[in-house]
Protein backbone atom coordinates (compact mmCIF):
# COMPACT_ATOMS: atom_id res chain seq x y z
CA UNK A 1 0.00 0.00 0.00
CA UNK A 2 3.08 2.74 -0.17
CA UNK A 3 3.02 2.56 -3.86
CA UNK A 4 -1.18 3.92 -3.47
CA UNK A 5 0.01 6.42 -1.21
CA UNK A 6 3.14 7.51 -3.10
CA UNK A 7 0.52 7.78 -6.33
CA UNK A 8 -1.68 10.03 -4.33
CA UNK A 9 0.84 11.87 -2.31
CA UNK A 10 -0.06 15.64 -4.08
CA UNK A 11 -3.71 15.16 -3.32
CA UNK A 12 -6.10 15.19 -0.54
CA UNK A 13 -7.10 11.51 -0.32
CA UNK A 14 -10.51 10.57 1.74
CA UNK A 15 -11.94 7.16 2.50
CA UNK A 16 -15.51 6.96 2.95
CA UNK A 17 -17.30 4.90 5.28
CA UNK A 18 -18.50 2.69 3.14
CA UNK A 19 -15.50 2.16 1.08
CA UNK A 20 -13.39 1.13 4.37
CA UNK A 21 -16.57 -1.49 4.82
CA UNK A 22 -15.79 -3.12 1.31
CA UNK A 23 -12.39 -3.03 1.85
CA UNK A 24 -13.13 -4.80 5.13
CA UNK A 25 -15.39 -7.26 4.15
CA UNK A 26 -12.48 -8.37 1.44
CA UNK A 27 -9.88 -8.77 4.12
CA UNK A 28 -10.53 -12.53 4.15
CA UNK A 29 -9.79 -13.43 0.72
CA UNK A 30 -7.02 -10.18 0.41
CA UNK A 31 -4.79 -9.53 3.59
CA UNK A 32 -3.50 -6.55 1.88
CA UNK A 33 -6.63 -4.74 2.32
CA UNK A 34 -6.38 -3.87 6.04
CA UNK A 35 -3.66 -1.92 5.39
CA UNK A 36 -5.56 0.38 2.75
CA UNK A 37 -8.77 0.30 5.35
CA UNK A 38 -6.60 1.35 8.07
CA UNK A 39 -4.47 3.65 6.33
CA UNK A 40 -3.27 6.63 8.62
CA UNK A 41 -2.83 8.83 5.27
CA UNK A 42 -6.11 8.68 4.17
CA UNK A 43 -9.17 11.05 5.35
CA UNK A 44 -11.82 9.00 6.98
CA UNK A 45 -15.19 10.58 6.10
CA UNK A 46 -18.67 9.84 6.05
CA UNK A 47 -21.50 11.09 4.28
CA UNK A 48 -23.76 13.06 6.59
CA UNK A 49 -24.67 16.53 4.89
CA UNK A 50 -28.16 16.25 3.29
CA UNK A 51 -26.98 17.38 0.00
CA UNK A 52 -24.25 14.11 0.41
CA UNK A 53 -27.27 11.84 1.68
CA UNK A 54 -29.55 13.07 -1.10
CA UNK A 55 -26.63 12.30 -3.91
CA UNK A 56 -26.48 8.98 -2.48
CA UNK A 57 -29.40 7.61 -2.96
CA UNK A 58 -30.04 9.12 -5.78
CA UNK A 59 -26.56 7.55 -6.99
CA UNK A 60 -27.40 3.90 -5.05
CA UNK A 61 -30.86 3.82 -6.56
CA UNK A 62 -29.18 4.02 -10.14
CA UNK A 63 -26.49 1.64 -9.23
CA UNK A 64 -28.63 -0.70 -7.48
CA UNK A 65 -26.88 -4.51 -6.06
CA UNK A 66 -29.35 -4.36 -2.91
CA UNK A 67 -28.32 -3.50 0.76
CA UNK A 68 -24.68 -4.97 0.42
CA UNK A 69 -23.74 -3.70 -3.20
CA UNK A 70 -22.19 -0.97 -5.00
CA UNK A 71 -22.42 1.56 -1.97
CA UNK A 72 -18.48 2.28 -2.26
CA UNK A 73 -19.75 3.67 -5.48
CA UNK A 74 -22.14 5.41 -4.70
CA UNK A 75 -20.78 7.00 -1.70
CA UNK A 76 -17.74 8.22 -3.74
CA UNK A 77 -20.06 9.90 -6.73
CA UNK A 78 -21.94 11.29 -3.62
CA UNK A 79 -19.02 12.68 -2.15
CA UNK A 80 -17.30 14.20 -5.55
CA UNK A 81 -20.74 15.84 -6.65
CA UNK A 82 -21.08 18.02 -3.80
CA UNK A 83 -17.38 18.12 -2.64
CA UNK A 84 -15.56 18.03 -5.80
CA UNK A 85 -12.36 16.11 -6.46
CA UNK A 86 -11.54 13.20 -8.58
CA UNK A 87 -13.13 10.10 -8.10
CA UNK A 88 -11.28 6.46 -8.25
CA UNK A 89 -13.36 3.76 -9.81
CA UNK A 90 -13.35 0.54 -11.12
CA UNK A 91 -16.84 -0.38 -11.96
CA UNK A 92 -17.33 0.82 -15.66
CA UNK A 93 -21.13 1.75 -14.71
CA UNK A 94 -20.19 3.99 -11.76
CA UNK A 95 -17.58 5.77 -13.88
CA UNK A 96 -20.27 6.25 -17.19
CA UNK A 97 -22.99 7.55 -14.20
CA UNK A 98 -20.19 9.88 -13.05
CA UNK A 99 -19.08 10.78 -15.99
CA UNK A 100 -22.20 11.63 -17.06
CA UNK A 101 -22.88 13.98 -14.55
CA UNK A 102 -19.67 15.74 -15.59
CA UNK A 103 -17.39 14.39 -12.89
CA UNK A 104 -13.99 13.59 -12.52
CA UNK A 105 -14.06 9.65 -12.48
CA UNK A 106 -11.06 7.72 -13.64
CA UNK A 107 -10.02 3.97 -12.86
CA UNK A 108 -6.88 2.46 -11.06
CA UNK A 109 -5.21 2.45 -14.08
CA UNK A 110 -5.50 6.26 -14.69
CA UNK A 111 -4.30 6.91 -11.34
CA UNK A 112 -1.43 4.63 -12.37
CA UNK A 113 -0.30 6.46 -15.82
CA UNK A 114 -0.98 9.79 -13.48
CA UNK A 115 1.78 8.89 -11.10
CA UNK A 116 3.79 7.23 -14.16
CA UNK A 117 3.68 10.63 -16.53
CA UNK A 118 4.23 12.73 -13.11
CA UNK A 119 7.56 10.70 -12.53
CA UNK A 120 6.48 9.35 -9.26
CA UNK A 121 6.66 5.98 -11.19
CA UNK A 122 8.63 4.53 -13.61
CA UNK A 123 7.35 2.32 -16.53
CA UNK A 124 8.94 -1.19 -14.43
CA UNK A 125 7.04 -0.29 -11.15
CA UNK A 126 3.97 0.65 -12.84
CA UNK A 127 3.74 -2.57 -14.84
CA UNK A 128 4.51 -4.63 -11.63
CA UNK A 129 1.81 -2.97 -9.61
CA UNK A 130 -0.42 -4.09 -12.60
CA UNK A 131 0.91 -7.57 -12.14
CA UNK A 132 0.03 -7.74 -8.98
CA UNK A 133 -3.81 -6.44 -8.86
CA UNK A 134 -4.01 -9.00 -11.94
CA UNK A 135 -2.98 -11.94 -9.35
CA UNK A 136 -5.13 -10.19 -6.74
CA UNK A 137 -8.56 -11.10 -9.58
CA UNK A 138 -9.13 -7.69 -10.01
CA UNK A 139 -10.38 -7.40 -13.68
CA UNK A 140 -8.83 -4.92 -15.68
CA UNK A 141 -8.91 -4.15 -19.46
CA UNK A 142 -5.40 -5.47 -20.10
CA UNK A 143 -4.07 -9.34 -19.06
CA UNK A 144 -0.44 -7.92 -17.69
CA UNK A 145 1.43 -5.36 -16.83
CA UNK A 146 3.34 -4.64 -19.97
CA UNK A 147 0.10 -4.45 -21.70
CA UNK A 148 -0.75 -1.36 -19.97
CA UNK A 149 0.96 1.26 -21.96
CA UNK A 150 -0.29 -0.14 -25.24
CA UNK A 151 -3.56 0.27 -23.47
CA UNK A 152 -3.04 3.74 -22.33
CA UNK A 153 -2.22 5.20 -25.91
CA UNK A 154 -5.42 3.47 -27.07
CA UNK A 155 -7.71 5.32 -24.77
CA UNK A 156 -5.94 8.16 -25.12
CA UNK A 157 -4.35 8.70 -21.10
CA UNK A 158 -0.89 8.64 -22.88
CA UNK A 159 1.21 10.44 -24.11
Amino acid sequence: MNELQAAVAGDEPVLLAEVAAELVRGIPDHPLLGTAAAGAWLKQVELEELPELVAFARFKGELGGGPDRNNGEAAVLAWVSVNGGIAIIDEVVARAIGGREGLQVHGSLWLLIRSFKDGVFDRAMVEGIVDDLIATGMRLPVATGPALFAWAYEAGILP
